[in-house]
């Protein structure tokens, strides 16, 4: 259990590496963060990731579209709908990973 904790954190790690190293070529960024996100299914797949993954985009997107409309915060490589075409994926890798790190401290 411990190992997936940490499994976990240094996949999240390394999205955020890549997101900080790439947020300028939103292609390339949006491939690597569904990479990231598809090599930890394939290899570390739990059941509900997929759900969580999807909750977490459409969740994730329906708050930035909110907040870029409204003009609370901007991005400088916005590609659609004021936001970067990797920002969706990102939260929905961020939100399985908040899930399945967040887990043992809950009981289950």
């Amino acid at each position: 259990m411990k190992k997936a904790i940490f499994r976990d954190l240094f996949i999240f790690v390394l999205a955020l590496i890549v997101a900080v190293q790439f947020w300028e070529n939103n292609l390339l960024l949006t491939f690597l963060i569904l990479s990231i996100y598809g090599i930890r299914e394939y290899f570390w797949s739990e059941k509900g990731d997929n759900i969580v993954f999807v909750s977490g985009v459409i969740i994730g997107c329906s708050a930035e579209f909110i907040g870029t409309y409204l003009g609370v915060w901007t991005y400088a490589e916005a590609f659609f709908f004021n936001i970067p075409l990797w920002l969706p994926f990102a939260w929905g890798l961020v939100s399985v990973i908040i899930i399945r790190v967040s887990r043992p401290f809950v009981g289950e």
